[in-house]
């Protein structure tokens, strides 16, 4: 059982409750047009900035390549980002969906105002659905000179906010889902980590395995055009003009947040970083990086204002032409898997011309969102049948005794990454999971790497984990009172041979949350999960 319930599982029961009000044809009413706020853009004189001289100093011999690192646990992640702060001299720009309320979000706010307080220029966008009430908080933050946060696709009310989910579904329901990190315009990390305690090993319970890539050089600059895209579109509104109650000044806001800097739990967190390999990499300047080509794709945040159907801003047919040369494998990790006929077809396309496809999502036990699991095991049989090598993360991983280079550092195991390799050869790093959601409603970004050796260590990393965090599902044919029929068997392939968990039956999932699967995947709602 999760501690902290996520927002984006109301997000995706949401339409449900909605359902009624839309058969019944409630009226929409969209908020009134905010004043547009004023443009602002990435600094591009950062090159005579410490992260600005040490990048070009080693990047002189790589032909406009940029260099990249898989962050693939929690702790090199936020360990690299509070770095990058600290080391920060001209911007720091934060776009992301969820903004919890917990340790590592409050050290977080802690480090940008620290920036800010040097004089660096701090711009927060958070998507308006997930920052946990957070609002004076924020509010108080944008008060100082350096600090500017605005509020993606904001609700009408400030009391009452989800009520735009009955009035306004069709706008409401669709956000910013992208989370993008870029200092000075010369190192940006993007990937599928919100900003939260499960997200950067801080959970004792639950910790999502999840995967960054930090880039430095041209594709940095690439994430910054995106987030401009972003910044200065219309749905994102400046804090003070949503949230007008009183507010607590600056100086007790950053007192407050120093205070938290330096609780028990907060330096106790803070002393697991002292002991990266990746901190020492850094501070020696010395950070081992592959250098290579890049593409960013990303969709156009007027995505959130037209028809699903309308494809002229989204990112996905871009991201197909990047992928959709396929010799001898792909490997596809998708928390949110829901992948329709077209993409089941796809894969036995691929199997037919003798390619591997090996996918790996989230069994209902290890699912935050028993809705989006319900989608799924539609195609379950599909998959396999057409040749899928299926595999469902294990709720409670077998955990070795280093955790710190194993993607868990909690007892609970949920899937976060969004991530692709095809024929060792390219890598996927990004927002977007294979579900109706990502591709035609929400907002997403993603890096498409050309690099065989990034892609080919991140595969045999992968493969060689498999056994130990995920079951494999196999098909079996069962003899009933009217014929065989296939049945669904998980395996445990860390034993050799390997043993069989459950026939049948989701394992490790209670009978509350089995119903409640099977239920929801009798609605006909695939296309909002």
């Amino acid at each position: 059982m999760h501690r902290h319930r996520r927002p984006t599982t109301a997000l995706r029961v949401l339409p449900y409750l909605s359902l009624l009000a839309l058969l019944l044809g409630t009226a929409c009413s969209s908020q009134p047009p905010q004043q547009m706020a004023p443009a602002s853009y990435a600094m591009t004189d950062t090159s005579h900035t410490f992260l600005g001289t040490a990048i070009e100093r080693g990047s002189t011999d790589h032909d406009q390549k940029s260099g990249f690192r898989l962050l693939n646990n929690g702790l090199d992640a936020f360990a690299v980002r509070l770095l990058l702060m600290e080391a920060a001299e001209a911007s720091i720009d934060v776009q992301t969906y969820l903004y919890h309320d917990d340790v590592t979000s409050q050290l977080f706010s802690h480090y940008l105002i620290r920036a800010a307080d040097r004089g660096v220029r701090v711009r927060l966008l958070l998507d308006d659905f997930g920052h946990g009430g957070q609002e004076p908080l924020l509010a108080s933050m944008a008060s100082h000179p350096n600090v500017s946060v605005r509020l993606f696709n904001p609700f009408s009310s400030r009391t009452a906010p989800y009520l735009d989910m009955l009035t306004d579904f069709s706008e409401k329901s669709r956000r910013m889902h992208n989370k993008t990190f870029t200092v000075d315009n010369q190192a940006a990390i993007i990937g599928g980590r919100n900003i939260g305690d499960t997200y950067f090993a801080a959970d004792p319970i639950t910790g999502f395995a999840d995967l960054d890539v930090l880039g430095v050089g041209p594709f940095a600059r690439k994430i910054s055009a995106s987030f401009d895209t972003y910044w200065n579109h219309a749905l994102a509104v400046p804090i003070a003009t949503l949230w007008q109650e009183e507010l607590p000044s600056l100086t007790a806001t950053r007192q407050a947040l120093t205070s938290s800097s330096e609780s028990e739990k907060a330096q106790a967190y803070l002393a697991r970083l002292t002991s990266l390999g990746i901190i020492d990499e850094l501070r020696q300047q010395q950070l081992e990086l592959h250098w290579a080509r890049s593409d960013v794709v990303y969709d156009h945040p007027d995505k959130l204002l037209t028809d699903p159907d309308d494809d002229a801003s989204h990112m996905a047919p871009e991201l197909v032409k990047l992928l959709q040369d396929l010799d001898n494998e792909a490997l596809i990790i998708s928390p949110y898997f829901i992948p329709g006929d077209a993409l089941v077809g796809r894969f036995a396309d691929w199997r037919t011309q003798g390619a591997r496809v090996l996918v790996l999502t989230n069994s209902l036990a290890a699912n935050d969102v028993a809705a989006v699991h319900a989608g799924y095991a539609h195609y379950r049989e599909a998959l396999l049948e057409a040749g899928t090598e299926l595999w469902e993360l294990r709720p409670r991983p077998i955990l070795h005794e280093d955790r710190s280079s194993q993607p868990f550092g909690s007892s609970r195991a949920s899937l976060h990454a969004k991530t692709m390799v095809f024929d060792r050869r390219k890598i996927f790093v990004g927002s977007m999971n294979l579900d109706p959601r990502s591709v035609n409603l929400n907002t997403e970004i993603g890096a498409v790497i050309d690099s065989s050796e990034m892609a080919g260590n991140a595969a045999e990393g992968f493969l060689k984990l498999l056994p130990d965090y995920a079951w494999r599902l196999q098909l079996e044919e069962k003899n009933g009172l009217f014929g065989s029929s296939p049945d669904l068997i998980w395996l445990d392939t860390s034993h050799s041979p390997p043993t069989v968990v459950s026939e049948g039956k989701e394992p490790e999932a209670g009978l509350w949350r089995r119903f409640q699967a099977w239920f929801i995947g009798l609605l006909p709602v695939e296309s909002l999960l």
